[in-house]
Order: C-alpha cells, then sequence, then structure tokens
C-alpha cells in the first residue's frame, strides 16, 4: 500500500489527479494506493502525522500556498516524495529548496503523470529498501541503513553506531548479517558488523572507522581484507 496525499483547493484538478491514480492501478500489477485529499497547506499540516509516501502539492492555494506548505513540512517530515503541480512552471523552480522530486503544469495530460508516478514509485522503493526495522525494550525503530557505521553485540544486545547516533536492539548479529547480505557489511569478529563505506584504513588487525578502532579477529582478517579491497576496487 502506497499512501498519497493530494494537497489541492480546486476541486476538479483534485479528482483529476484521483482518477489517474486509479487508472494507473488499473495499469500496474502489485500497486495499491490509499488517497487523501486536503483542500488547503493548512488542512494539511494541522495534526501531521509523517505517514504520506508521496505529496502532490499544489502551488497557489489561499492562505498557505504550496512552497510554504512545503517548508512548514519539511521540518517535520524530510523524507515524502514530493511532487509539485501548478499553474505557472517558473514557480516550480525553487523546488530544490524543499527536496522537491519534480513537478507537473496544470492540465496535467496522464501520460506524464504516469511517468512521474513510476518515477515517484521507484524512488520509494529505493527508500524503503534503505530501511532497517530493528525492535528493542521500547518497541520498533527505523534504522536507515546508509548511515550504519557498524554493529556490536554483546550479550544478545545490539547496538548499531549511525551517523545519527546510537540505537539498542535486541538480537544476533548473525540474524543482522543475512538481513545486511549483499549492501556492504562484512565481519570484523563475532562482535563487530561492519559497514565498508565507512572503513577509513586497517593495519595491525585494527579497522579505522573514523576515529573508531576495532579489532579483526585471525579467523576473520583474511575475508575482511579481501572484502576491503573489493570494495575499494568497485569504488575507483
Amino acid at each position: 500500500m502506497i499512501n498519497i496525499a493530494i494537497v489541492e483547493d480546486e476541486t476538479a484538478e483534485a479528482e483529476r489527479l484521483a482518477g489517474y491514480l486509479r487508472r494507473y492501478e488499473k495499469e500496474t500489477d502489485g500497486i495499491e494506493f490509499h488517497i487523501v485529499r486536503f483542500s488547503d497547506g493548512i488542512a494539511f499540516l494541522t495534526d501531521y502525522k509523517a505517514e504520506h509516501d508521496i505529496i502532490f502539492m499544489d502551488i497557489e492555494m489561499p492562505g498557505l500556498d504550496g512552497m510554504a506548505t512545503a517548508q512548514k513540512l519539511r521540518l517535520q517530515d524530510p523524507e515524502a516524495i514530493l511532487v509539485f503541480v501548478t499553474n505557472m512552471a517558473q514557480f516550480a523552480v525553487k523546488g530544490y529548496e524543499v527536496d522537491a522530486m519534480d513537478f507537473m503544469v496544470k492540465p496535467v495530460p496522464y501520460d506524464n503523470f504516469k511517468l512521474k508516478v513510476a518515477r515517484a514509485v521507484k524512488r520509494l522503493e529505493y527508500k524503503r529498501d534503505d530501511k532497517l526495522v530493528v525492535y528493542g525494550r521500547n518497541g520498533a525503530t527505523v534504522v536507515m541503513i546508509p548511515k550504519i557505521r557498524y554493529v556490536e553485540v554483546i550479550n544478545h544486545t545490539l547496538t548499531f553506531y549511525t551517523a545519527d547516533g546510537t540505537v539498542s536492539a535486541t538480537g544476533t548479529l548473525k540474524n543482522v548479517e543475512e538481513k545486511l547480505a549483499g549492501r556492504g557489511f562484512t565481519r570484523a569478529n563475532s562482535c563487530y558488523l561492519v559497514n565498508l563505506n565507512y572503513v577509513t584504513g586497517f593495519s595491525d588487525g585494527i579497522a579505522e572507522l573514523g576515529d573508531d578502532r576495532l579489532p579483526v579477529s585471525r579467523s576473520h582478517r583474511k575475508q575482511f581484507m579481501k572484502d576491503v579491497a573489493d570494495h575499494l576496487g568497485g569504488m575507483i
């Protein structure tokens, strides 16, 4: 299920976009949309919850216009995919300021809409693939995979050291390793799983990840060095 928000003050335009989305569902196997419409920016932002995957935002709206609405949106939700819908394309060029993916000019033809939606859905799939849900005493936490520097396990307590801080969870390192297979992680020893993107050096059995120093056991050293070399080779 993909959650869609249409923020549009003109009912006819909102119905056009919703109709296009239903048409796209019928033409595409496995795609299902849950659509919610808001008549203006204030209604959209009131009691906002970061639950919309893709947002179609009209720029010219009474009260709070689409650009101002998007600026406030980004303070609460930096992840939602944003597509502007406008009568005047020159307004949409400022979309980079609020990380808009694209814009469409009214009246939106279906063929153009279909291309934009397909692109948004593809980007959403990439975003979802970058997330790992971990479980701890306080419930579930979403961790962004590219931001994981390394994972440590001590007595069945996992600690994810990320670019944004640490996250604690329960489980086994083997299970995490299986979930992250093919994502550029390798074992340093029985306690550490390392993201090769953050390895800055290796010498005397010690892996350097910036200021962090992690021991690489003898049993894992050969594979660790091979993975580092293969990774660096792939980045050249």
